[in-house]
């Protein structure tokens, strides 16, 4: 397919698990997806993971021109993914210790995008960054620039934040400056995908301390973990596999908004039990929290 039949169909469905992950849990072509219904029960089904975590132009930037509006999606995403891609099967070989730094840079890359690529998360910027527009309003008409941004231009805005915090330099760096592990699990138990897959210490400031940490589940036995020094990266993987395997599953399916996925339904009882149960922090969420509650008090925003 060229670029040009690329710009004429854009794609619509904006994966913020991409598939090349997913696929991983899919057995005859589709993995067990469990989501919550319009009651709000925990239901099970086979799917596609073509079909699953994904929204709908998710990151489209509304106004732009229909060539140009899914750029976040086919030049920015697609690019993190397909690079994430091969250094993901890498990983599944062994091979942490052998990475590229150009390697362990996209894969860096990749984890991040992780945080803030969620449905939630893209709320939660829209909505930060919409409040910050409104604010500014004052200021313009103060200026003589016009009563306020262009809607266009808060879109706009919003993905390029969005980029920035996926791509930042800096929180890039001491992700690869963590201590990486690659374990593959011979526990009869498998480990599951959501979401939101990662596990993290609870508290907002995880990345980069001592006893920071990220694990994500890249197969149903194969789990990465990057920790903040070498003894505590050593420890994460010296657990027992069941206990490794319960500690991530926990967490992927407590952190789940509104998709776990599996291979084999031998544990749908845990899944169903413990879907969504835990509070997930979300940067953009919190921002636009703070910015909402400053609004109201009609303080501005430390």
């Amino acid at each position: 397919m060229t670029m040009q039949s690329k710009t004429q169909n854009p794609p619509w469905r904006h994966h913020f698990i991409p598939q090349f992950l997913l696929e991983e849990w899919k057995t005859g072509g589709e993995l067990l997806r469990y989501y919550r219904d319009w009651r709000g029960d925990v239901q099970c089904e086979p799917k596609s993971p073509k079909g699953v975590c994904f929204g709908r132009d998710l990151y489209k930037t509304e106004g732009f021109p229909p060539e140009h509006a899914q750029q976040m999606e086919t030049i920015f995403m697609q690019w993190i993914d397909n690079a994430a891609a091969n250094v993901h099967a890498r990983l599944l070989r062994g091979e942490v210790d052998a990475l590229s730094d150009q390697e362990c840079t996209e894969w860096a890359r990749f984890v991040m995008s992780l945080i803030f690529r969620t449905p939630l998360d893209i709320r939660g910027l829209r909505e930060a960054v919409a409040i910050q527009a409104e604010r500014a309003r004052p200021l313009m008409e103060a200026d003589g620039e016009g009563e306020e941004l262009p809607p266009v231009a808060v879109q706009d805005l919003q993905m390029k934040i969005l980029r920035y915090a996926i791509d930042d330099p800096e929180r890039g760096s001491t992700l690869i400056n963590m201590h990486w592990r690659v374990v593959k699990t011979s526990n009869p138990r498998e480990l599951w995908i959501s979401d939101w897959p990662l596990d993290v210490p609870s508290n907002a400031a995880w990345l980069g301390g001592p006893s920071s940490y990220i694990g994500l589940p890249i197969a149903p036995n194969v789990w990465f973990v990057a920790a903040g020094t070498k003894s505590f990266a050593d420890r994460l993987v010296a657990r027992p596999q069941r206990e490794l395997i319960l500690t991530q599953n926990r967490a992927t399916v407590g952190h789940a908004q509104n998709f776990v996925g599996a291979k084999t339904p031998k544990a749908a009882k845990f899944i169903k039990a413990n879907f969504g149960g835990l509070p997930r922090f979300s940067v953009t969420q919190s921002m636009a929290e703070k910015y909402r509650t400053a609004g109201q008090a009609g303080q501005e925003p430390a």
